[in-house]
């Protein structure tokens, strides 16, 4: 895969599935500017915007909130939300920021760059747009496996390369950054939170094509990932319809750019 992950198609179940939990915004607004110093003088840009559910409560926050998506639809919901925040966004491709050198005190990337092929040079425009001393915080999601079962059963039947992330794999996230020369600022800040959802609920969503990784399944592929997670909650949840409590816990961590090379001797 070549091409960013587009949410087009989720704008209308997006906030549904993605969203946190009532009353979660501000505890998480506030932990990601506390991660990255941010205060009400702060001009701060998010790539990945999409409908608001980072950007909308951070930018009460700070002085001024700038976002990017490749979904025109997805940041028009977002508007339809906004309710006197200064945010502003526009449709553009993370990889070639349209902004000057140097022009905000920080960047937000939050569930992101597992969906972007071309992530390296999204870090280079990153770092582009960064102003000296300026951090990229990025936050990431861990669960507590409450279904690993079931998921272990999907990926026994999807093919493994259908299962791989566009950019970044998932499981790289504490530490890609570092790998590529990045340096933390800090130690890694977290939120938990609980959900509840019921193991029908999960097979559900995955037929409706709800996550993003079922979006380049064929029906067939589809169908048997459904078939083994059916079997698979037949096995071991009596009441598949019970929703059963889920803990999430939100990673959110600042970085600061690789130092610049000093050039050359000349010849």
């Amino acid at each position: 895969m070549n091409e960013s992950v587009r949410f087009d198609r989720a704008v209308d179940f997006y906030d549904q599935t993605r969203g946190f939990p009532p009353g979660e915004e501000q505890p998480i607004a506030a932990l990601i500017c506390r991660t990255g110093g941010f205060n009400e003088a702060s001009r701060v840009l998010e790539i990945g915007v999409g409908t608001g559910r980072i950007g909308l409560p951070v930018a009460r926050r700070v002085g001024a909130y700038f976002g990017v998506d490749l979904s025109a639809s997805m940041m028009l919901r977002l508007k339809a939300k906004q309710q006197g925040e200064t945010i502003y966004v526009g449709q553009a491709d993370a990889a070639w920021l349209p902004f000057p050198a140097r022009s905000f005190d920080g960047v937000v990337a939050v569930h992101v760059f597992h969906l972007i092929p071309a992530w390296r040079q999204v870090l280079d425009e990153v770092r582009r747009v960064l102003r000296p001393g300026a951090p990229l915080v990025h936050c990431w999601t861990r669960d507590d496996q409450t279904f690993r079962k079931l998921w272990e059963a999907w990926r026994a039947v999807v093919p493994p390369e259908q299962q791989a992330d566009a950019g970044v794999q998932w499981k790289r996230n504490p530490d890609f950054l570092l790998d590529e020369g990045w340096q933390a600022a800090g130690d890694e800040q977290t939120h938990a939170y609980s959900v509840e959802r019921a193991p029908s609920e999960l097979l559900e969503a995955l037929r409706c094509r709800v996550w993003s990784s079922t979006w380049r399944l064929t029906d067939d592929e589809l169908e048997r990932g459904a078939v083994a997670m059916q079997a698979a909650i037949a096995a071991d949840y009596p009441n598949p319809d019970a929703p059963l409590p889920m803990r999430y816990t939100l990673m959110a961590r600042a970085y600061l750019p690789p130092a610049e090379e000093p050039p050359g001797p000349p010849f």
